[in-house]
């Protein structure tokens, strides 16, 4: 008898004991501004999808609900299930008041909320969520907000029926003052403002950039920062919103589909940016099987518009998850690699991708239910996005700075190599005449001279000719005298005759006291030097005065030139001026001469202009000294 006493007794207690936890236990409306729900709450979970409201109604009468954490967000991880959650509310005061229950989750299929009233009647207050249109929301607004009324001291029940099969349960859930519900909108409103703004202004940089220099990581960088701006919008119900209200159920894939696509977006970038290629990194293949990994995976979502399947939804759900992760962890070690190699630029990288990783882990540990807290708000997947996209767009403008002057020392090394093999081929050509005008004048020269000697030695043979025979001698004599004249002439034009000892303007006065003696054309020499120049330059100068001369009294046509060879600051001027008939510089430069002339200008970073007319012909040469 007393046993039996003993367990009603214990019976008794334990029936109090869940009744106060699932009856006794009401939110009460007082004036506070805002109302815990987790301390008050409890929560059902219908794995077999098949619960209606009268079947809550009936488990939580008998204490079958779960209490929620206090202090916790309701939070399960990855679910195929429904759940519903059920909390009591008491109006303590005399006066009836206004509330608001919000439901901040990023997005959620399909969410019901009931009102049990001290009558036992239900009323639905509303069927809404992302598989409906945005304007069918009991209260327009990014999360789902239900309008609640409850009159002077009544006591009534929610039942909360949600469905977010597919995604992650993570319901952030709270009631509130309708005023400060919806003022407490408006600072996260102007903070996603803010981080949209950040967002839209790198995009709109790096599109700038990439139309400036046509580099093709800044159009894989803007169209990263795009996805990752509509993958942060739905993550918060903004995209829903804003962009496409009047097309539910597209956001339940558009995360996954701009997910993999920035994943696979982010690896192109890296691979660009620390000049990943075959040649230096072991990393190279991977990285490019698993960017077009992550583009195809892309597509699965979007197939999954047409028809959906539960268990796959499952499958590209984690996968997704597990490719955020293994992306942030692969470029580190690829950005590390290169670092190793001593390509410091990647520093940049590795700073920015650190921060990315923090908010990535803070993000996915979130969404799978192992952690229940944001790091950073609104959360550390946007404060570590927004961070990188910062670092990493400063680090674009130094990648631009360190290539262009890559670019600039490759181009100074190109310009010394150009330099050099000119010198090389200007030097060879000059020696190259010099041995040539040397065996001319020595080898050739001496033949005819002794050639001539020995015909000439036949002179007082002559008289004895016939006078075909002496026409022919002398024909001969003069031909052998013209030989010497023509060699000595190419040979002297080969190698001025003591050039090196006499110089450019003693070289050139005997020049031009020859031709004025046996040219039809009357030159003038003016020169004014007043340092002595470089062996090289002065042979390339008498070069270019030669051709001028040169094509002077071949094509001009003139009574007279003048030559003008002037030193003024730091810079040699040669101008040629003639009475002739003059030529059209734009169409006639093929000549070998004006060919010439234009190589040796070039050779010494000189700059030509050349004016004519039918009143003669004016070439201007001026030629730096360094």
């Amino acid at each position: 008898m007393n046993k039996n006493l003993f367990n009603l007794i214990l019976l008794f207690c334990l029936s109090v004991h869940f009744c106060s936890a699932q009856t006794g236990n009401p939110i009460l409306i007082d004036t506070a501004k805002k109302f815990s729900i987790s301390k008050h709450g409890y929560f059902y979970e219908d794995r077999h999808l098949n619960l209606t409201i009268d079947s809550l109604v009936r488990y939580k009468a008998a204490n079958k609900l779960i209490q929620l954490t206090p202090g916790k967000v309701f939070s399960k991880g990855y679910t195929q299930s429904y759940y519903w959650v059920a909390f009591d509310v008491e109006n303590t005061l005399n006066q009836a008041v206004h509330l608001m229950f919000k439901e901040q989750s990023s997005s959620i299929n399909q969410l019901q909320l009931y009102k049990l009233d001290d009558g036992g009647k239900i009323h639905p207050l509303g069927l809404t969520g992302d598989h409906f249109p945005f304007k069918q929301r009991p209260y327009r607004n990014r999360s789902f907000i239900y309008p609640m009324v409850l009159a002077t001291h009544e006591k009534a029940t929610f039942f909360l029926w949600a469905d977010k099969r597919g995604q992650n349960l993570y319901m952030p859930m709270s009631i509130g003052r309708d005023v400060d519900i919806i003022q407490a909108e408006i600072p996260q409103h102007t903070l996603f403002g803010f981080y949209t703004g950040v967002f839209v202004f790198a995009m709109i940089f790096n599109l700038l950039l990439f139309a400036s220099v046509r580099d093709n990581i800044h159009l894989y960088y803007a169209i990263y920062i795009f996805c990752m701006l509509i993958f942060i919008l739905e993550e918060e119900g903004l995209a829903f919103q804003w962009i496409y209200p009047n097309l539910p159920g597209l956001q339940d894939y558009m995360r996954l589909i701009m997910a993999s696509l920035s994943c696979g977006l982010l690896i192109q970038v890296m691979q660009l940016f620390v000049n990943q290629n075959e040649s230096n990194s072991r990393m190279f293949h991977f990285t490019n099987y698993y960017k077009r990994f992550c583009w195809v995976m892309a597509i699965i979502p979007v197939l999954m518009l047409f028809k959906s399947y539960i268990i796959l939804e499952k499958i590209v759900f984690y996968i997704n998850n597990f490719l955020a992760l293994l992306t942030v962890i692969v470029i580190i070690i690829c950005v590390v690699e290169r670092i190793k190699a001593g390509y410091k630029l990647g520093w940049y990288y590795f700073i920015a991708t650190v921060m990315l990783l923090l908010g990535v882990f803070n993000y996915i540990f979130n969404t799978l239910g192992i952690t229940n807290f944001n790091l950073l708000k609104p959360n550390g997947l946007v404060v570590g996005l927004t961070a990188e996209i910062i670092f990493l767009s400063f680090a674009l403008t130094q990648r631009y700075n360190f290539l262009k002057k890559e670019k600039e020392m490759l181009l100074e090394e190109k310009s010394k190599h150009q330099v050099d093999l000119a010198d090389g081929i200007f030097n060879a050509q000059e020696d190259e005449r010099t041995r040539l005008a040397r065996d001319l004048h020595d080898d050739l020269g001496g033949t005819l001279s002794i050639i001539k000697l020995n015909i000439t030695a036949f002179q007082h043979k002559a008289l004895q000719l016939t006078d075909d025979e002496r026409v022919f001698y002398d024909k001969t004599i003069g031909m052998i005298e013209k030989a010497c004249l023509d060699l000595r002439e190419i040979s002297h034009n080969l190698m001025p005759k003591n050039f090196e000892q006499s110089g450019l303007i003693e070289t050139l006065k005997e020049h031009f006291r020859t031709l004025n003696e046996s040219s039809k054309i009357k030159f003038d020499f003016v020169f004014q030097l007043e340092h002595a120049i470089e062996s090289t330059m002065e042979i390339t100068i008498y070069r270019i005065v030669n051709e001028l001369i040169n094509n002077i009294i071949r094509h001009s046509y003139a009574s007279k030139a003048t030559i003008q060879i002037l030193f003024f600051n730091e810079q040699i001027s040669i101008m040629a001026e003639d009475n002739g008939i003059g030529f059209n510089p734009d169409t006639d430069k093929k000549g070998i001469g004006i060919q010439n002339i234009l190589s040796r200008v070039k050779y010494l970073n000189g700059k030509i202009l050349v004016d004519s007319n039918q009143n003669g012909t004016t070439t201007t040469i001026d030629i730096p000294l360094k």
